[in-house]
């Protein structure tokens, strides 16, 4: 029997599944999303590359991608290289992007930035088709599709696509979510864990994954089941690269230490967004570091709202999407809590798109064509900027 969507919450239990073959539009879906993505890259690349390199030829597509590895994308093909022992501040990127650089360099053509770029951009393909399938299961096809194309345009998404590890830490985090809302509980640990493998926020996971554990036993501890054992799985990414550190590096925390070596360092929630703030006001509106803190403070600002939405107004998730909300809520609280390299919330800007809710929300407000074309346009005008400037070497995007 069928259950209608408003008693999923009453009952319990998970959605039911869809009859048919309900991956085929995801799949098409991110195919639509991620080629549209790729080609605009390389036109903007191109632009770009004439911009800052003068007069002389076409630079072919190969070159404009290698242009986009730069940054925390050469540490990474660094360590895939190398290994860990590089420099003090090394061990503070995660090691699963690095070691599936290494698993599959020897089978790509090129050295390791080839393999990066393959890998983000797999990854990337994943992530959209995950968001849709999760956006669609929440609220239908047509917030989904509109979920994929605002994440694909959202100001920093070009950090999908290029050899950052952003992409393969949004699959493995909307991948464990929609695991767990459809009751498949170990494939939602093992996803958490390699999340926590590839970042270290990745073991907040568990915190999500618990509120819709909780949610679906109806909150009643006594009808907990032995699966609840798979929230455990979460926080092993991080125990094994604990390990390692332990064994090759001399110290289970030398992730933490090497934060040091990046100025990075946690403050009380919200402290974080005020010092930006402040950074902004002691600045002149077009110095760098200005404009670097207004794309993080601003993003961050935005995301809120978005989030915000959830839970108020007439766009609002329902009670057993809450899920989704604690998930974006800790995120975007850590993101307020941090420092950066006497930059206050440094990157912030692009970790703020892994609020997944605020995808879905935004997917519900574009109903409305006005909001769906200013989003699209916006979005990909800033977009198409923030990528130009990457690609020039500013550490205004980073």
């Amino acid at each position: 029997m069928t259950v209608a969507p408003d008693r999923v919450a009453e009952l319990h239990v998970p959605p039911p599944a869809e009859p048919g073959r309900p991956w085929r539009p995801a799949l098409l879906a991110a195919l639509a999303v991620w080629s549209t993505s790729f080609v605009v890259h390389l036109m903007v690349g191109a632009l770009a590359w004439l911009t800052y390199q003068g007069r002389g030829p076409a630079p072919d597509p190969w070159s404009i991608a290698v242009r986009w590895n730069g940054w925390d994308a050469v540490h990474y093909v660094s360590i895939a290289e190398q290994g860990y022992h590089l420099g003090p501040g090394y061990p503070a990127f995660f090691p699963l992007f690095p070691m599936l650089i290494h698993v599959v360099n020897p089978i790509l053509p090129g050295d390791g930035v080839v393999a990066a770029l393959v890998l983000a951009n797999a990854a990337a393909f994943g992530a959209l088709a995950l968001l849709y399938r999760l956006a669609e299961l929440e609220l239908g096809a047509e917030v989904a599709r509109r979920a994929a194309w605002y994440l694909a345009v959202f100001p920093t998404g070009f950090f999908l696509f290029i050899g950052y590890n952003e992409s393969l830490f949004l699959l493995l985090i909307v991948g464990s979510l929609y695991a767990a809302r459809r009751g498949n509980w170990w494939l939602a640990g093992m996803l958490g864990a390699l999340s926590s493998a590839t970042r270290l926020f990745g073991v907040l996971l568990i915190v999500p994954l618990a509120v819709e554990y909780l949610r679906q036993v109806g909150w009643r501890p006594r009808r907990i089941r032995p699966d609840v054992l798979a929230l455990a799985l979460v926080p092993l990414g991080l125990v094994g690269y604990s390990i390692y550190c332990l064994v090759d590096l001399g110290s289970p925390l030398q992730f933490s230490i090497a934060q040091d070596e990046w100025g990075r360092r946690y403050t009380f929630p919200g402290v974080a967004w005020v010092t930006s703030v402040r950074q902004i006001a002691g600045h002149g509106l077009l110095d760098k570091h200005a404009l670097g803190g207004m794309l993080d403070a601003g993003t961050v600002l935005v995301a809120v709202v978005l989030l915000i939405l959830c839970v108020r107004g007439p766009f609002r998730l329902r009670r057993d999407q809450m899920y989704l909300v604690v998930q974006g809520a800790i995120g975007l609280i850590m993101l307020m809590s941090t420092e950066v390299g006497g930059r206050s919330m440094q990157s912030s800007a692009r970790y703020a798109m892994e609020a997944v809710a605020i995808f879905l929300v935004l997917g519900r407000i574009g109903a409305h064509p006005v909001v769906d074309r200013a989003v699209l346009v916006i979005g990909a005008s800033l977009h198409a900027v923030l990528l130009v400037v990457f690609m020039a070497g500013s550490f205004l995007v980073g």
